[in-house]
């Protein structure tokens, strides 16, 4: 399947070079071809923005290419339309040798349910025509918007996934927060600053970071502590822990881990995590989530949670001494 692509001209005239330029830029941009290949179709979009300066003889362009986990970016300018467009796709073929370095590198890369989510559908090269004129994204956060969007679904489970664990643990009322408001102003906060981006780390980790700034804001707000830990206890508890225990359950990647096997479907294994989880500190549970159920590691989530690789590495440590007690004492 072709991967789509457009062009957004800015004080750039059908007569400067607008349909010989099509054909020109197709050609250079099937130079990235070979480090898109094994990414999904609807997991890759790139927009190319020309730019004349209104009073100098300059030309811009800008290549934004949205990947699977991040946005890649480059600009380059000169005296020359085609030779600008040239020196940005050199800069963003560099940035991909970058990112495809990266990911052969991290552990993740080695997890087979990730390399599978990546390659389930490949991509067969850029399309041959760029899309309509005035479609596709038009500003860099519609790139963002879009990439927020691809992971909306994984994005809203671990926001309700985390409410519901601190709700367990009395640290949020029940029923105050919803995972869909969450992300409406996670989504807010990344577009309003999209230019900006994330200070380090990828967009991906980024989302998961402004989920857990805003659940911080919301437990401040509506009186964090355990002040109200009774009153989610009992009853209501049994109900939604068997639930996210199911959640948990069918969410794990299997083969990222080897402390918990197949005994961890047990569903009386399971029950009984969710329930010993809400005792757990609260860093440990937002460690849990990231790396068993969303799959990060350990560089990662010291990204999301703005803590050190030491400190993250320690909180795996008491986790894996938690689950391997837990599964003994139900086993």
């Amino acid at each position: 399947m072709a991967l789509p692509w457009n062009i957004v001209m800015k004080n750039v005239s059908p007569n400067d070079a607008r349909i010989p330029l099509e054909k020109k830029i197709r050609q250079k941009i099937t130079k990235c071809e070979r480090f898109l290949k094994h990414f999904p179709r609807d997991a890759v979009h790139l927009q190319i923005v020309l730019e004349r300066h209104p009073r100098k003889d300059l030309y811009t362009a800008s290549l934004t290419l949205r990947v699977p986990s991040d946005i890649l970016h480059t600009q380059e300018s000169g005296h020359d339309l085609v030779g600008a467009i040239d020196d940005a796709v050199k800069a963003l073929l560099r940035e991909l040798e970058t990112y495809k370095s990266d990911l052969r590198g991290e552990e993740s890369w080695k997890r087979k349910g990730r390399r599978q989510q990546l390659r389930q559908i490949k991509a067969t090269g850029f399309a041959t025509e760029p899309q309509a004129q005035g479609e596709g994204p038009q500003e860099y956060k519609d790139m963002v918007r879009e990439l927020f969007q691809h992971h909306y679904k994984g994005l809203l489970r671990h926001a309700h996934r985390h409410i519901l664990h601190d709700e367990l643990a009395g640290d949020l009322p029940k029923d105050k927060v919803s995972a869909q408001d969450v992300l409406s102003e996670v989504e807010r906060r990344a577009t309003a600053k999209a230019e900006e981006g994330p200070k380090r780390g990828s967009w991906l980790e980024w989302f998961y970071h402004l989920i857990h700034q805003e659940l911080k804001r919301q437990r401040l707000l509506l009186g964090q502590s355990k002040r109200n830990s009774r009153s989610v206890d009992q009853g209501p508890t049994k109900k939604t822990g068997t639930s996210g225990a199911r959640s948990w359950a069918s969410s794990v990647p299997r083969d990222s881990y080897s402390l918990l096997d197949e005994s961890v479907a047990r569903k009386d294994v399971v029950a009984q995590l969710e329930h010993d989880m809400r005792n757990w500190p609260r860093q440990e549970r937002e460690v849990f989530e990231l790396y068993y159920v969303e799959g990060l590691e350990p560089e990662e989530i010291a990204m999301v949670t703005q803590r050190s690789r030491t400190a993250v590495r320690n909180d795996l440590a008491s986790i894996q001494r938690r689950l391997r007690e837990g599964i003994l004492n139900t086993g």
